[in-house]
C-alpha cells in the first residue's frame, strides 16, 4: 500500500482573495437559503435589537449631562426621576444585550446545523468520501474539516454577527453628526458676516 505525501498546499497561509470571497458568499447561499428562512429572520432579530440596543446606549450617554442641570438647580424631584430614568435604561441595556447574545447563540446552532448537513450530503454523494479520503492527498482528514472547522467558523461567524450588522449604521449616524456639528460650526464662524449680510439686504 503506497504511502501519502505531504499535501501540495500543506503549510500555506490563507489569502484574503477572490477564491476566499467566492467559496464565502457560497457558505452565504447555504445558511440564507432564501428570505423567509429561520436563520434569515433570526439574523434581521439581531439586526433590531442591535439597532434598539445602539438606541438605549446613545440615551444612557445624555444621561450625565442633564445631572448637571439638576443638580446645579437643586431640583430633588428631578433628581429623583432622572435617577429613575437612568437605571431603567440601564436594566434595558442589560436585557437587550442578552437577548443579543441568545440570538448569536440561536444563529451558531442553526448555522452549524445548516452548514454540517450540506457537507454531509456532498460528503456521501456518489464516491465522494472514498476519494477524499483514499485517492486525494491534498485533503487531510475530511471528517475532521466537517466536525471541527465548521464548528469554528459557525462560532466566530456568530460572535461577529452583531458587530458587523451594527457598523454601517453607526458610521453613517456619526457621519452624519459630524456633518451637522461642521455646519453649525461654520454657522457660528461665520455669524459677524451672516448679520451684516442681513442688515444689509434689509436696508435694500
Amino acid at each position: 500500500m503506497a504511502v501519502r505525501g505531504p499535501a501540495p498546499g500543506a503549510g500555506a497561509r490563507p489569502r484574503l482573495d477572490l477564491q476566499f470571497l467566492q467559496r464565502f458568499l457560497q457558505i452565504q447561499k447555504v445558511l440564507f437559503p432564501s428570505w423567509s428562512s429561520q436563520n434569515a429572520l433570526m439574523f434581521l432579530t439581531l439586526l433590531c435589537l442591535t439597532l434598539l440596543e445602539q438606541l438605549v446606549i446613545y440615551q444612557v450617554g445624555l444621561i450625565p449631562s442633564q445631572y448637571y442641570g439638576v443638580l446645579g438647580n437643586k431640583n430633588l424631584e428631578a433628581f429623583k426621576t432622572l435617577t429613575f430614568l437612568a437605571v431603567m435604561l440601564i436594566v434595558l441595556n442589560s436585557t437587550l444585550k442578552s437577548f443579543d447574545q441568545f440570538t448569536c447563540n440561536l444563529l451558531y446552532v442553526s448555522w452549524r446545523k445548516d452548514l454540517t448537513e450540506h457537507l454531509h450530503r456532498l460528503y456521501f454523494q456518489g464516491r465522494v468520501y472514498y476519494t477524499l479520503n483514499v485517492l486525494r492527498d491534498d485533503i487531510d482528514n475530511p471528517d475532521q474539516r466537517i466536525s471541527q472547522d465548521v464548528e469554528r467558523f459557525c462560532r466566530q461567524l456568530s460572535s461577529m454577527a452583531s458587530k458587523l450588522i451594527i457598523s454601517p449604521f453607526t458610521l453613517v449616524y456619526y457621519t452624519y453628526q459630524c456633518f451637522q456639528r461642521f455646519k453649525h460650526m461654520q454657522i457660528r464662524v461665520n455669524a459677524e458676516a451672516a448679520a451684516f449680510y442681513s442688515r444689509h439686504q434689509h436696508l435694500r
